[in-house]
């Protein structure tokens, strides 16, 4: 079943409706592509609505952990809503809860993004730690990037080993691909204090609001 996609503007924030699978191939390919224009033009606030998402492989999961590192590199910020409880299952098993952020409905979503400007304390720090590229791990189909396995030097568990599609853009918009046993540097998120405020519908980093 391919993937349906459906965007519209919500005071502010790009809202992407889908509905169908996220996996290898063509739903993979349509989806990075969808997130890519919309972040070249410019576009801050993503949520993408997973509601009618039936169901996402281990690509998909890649597909989305790439969209989610390319939206903070350009300064802008993807969240996920909607997630059914199967898929909430897989991003705790994947260990991706600490990764994205989750909220309940499209609404509490979109209304995040406002509370988030106007609570400039809540932002999450970040350090710059140096990593290097352990090795290159090449595409088994041809709408699938190639991947880049990258070992960071002083991260937390979580991110000590990190692979993103090799699909990198410079300064300038142009394509840069990675190569085995480049020095890179890799801008890991800190954890927010505890005393940050949070949302019952839209709580941090991929915790259900049961």
């Amino acid at each position: 079943m391919a993937l349906k996609m459906t965007d519209r503007e919500v005071d502010g924030a790009s809202v992407v409706a889908l509905d169908g699978r996220i996996v290898m191939g063509a739903e993979g390919s349509a989806l990075r592509e969808k997130l890519k224009n919309l972040i070249s033009e410019g576009k801050k606030r993503i949520v993408l609505n997973m509601s009618h998402i039936e169901y996402i492989d281990s690509s998909g999961l890649g597909t989305l952990v790439s969209a989610h590192l390319s939206a903070k590199n350009h300064g802008a910020s993807l969240k996920l809503s909607n997630l059914g409880r199967k898929f909430q299952e897989v991003l705790q098993l994947t260990k991706l809860v600490t990764v994205f952020e989750v909220c309940n409905t499209e609404e509490s979503a979109v209304a995040s993004f406002s509370k988030l400007t106007d609570e400039v304390a809540t932002e999450k720090p970040s350090v710059t730690l140096p990593g290097t590229v352990d090795r290159i791990i090449q595409s088994p189909h041809a709408s699938v990037p190639e991947k880049a396995e990258i070992s960071v030097q002083g991260a937390d568990e979580l991110y000590q080993e990190i692979r993103i599609e090799n699909t990198l853009t410079d300064e300038h918009g142009d394509e840069v691909r990675l190569k085995k046993g480049a020095h890179v540097e890799v801008t890991v998120e800190a954890e927010l204090a505890a005393t940050t405020s949070t949302s019952a519908d839209c709580p941090h980093r991929g915790e259900s609001g049961s």
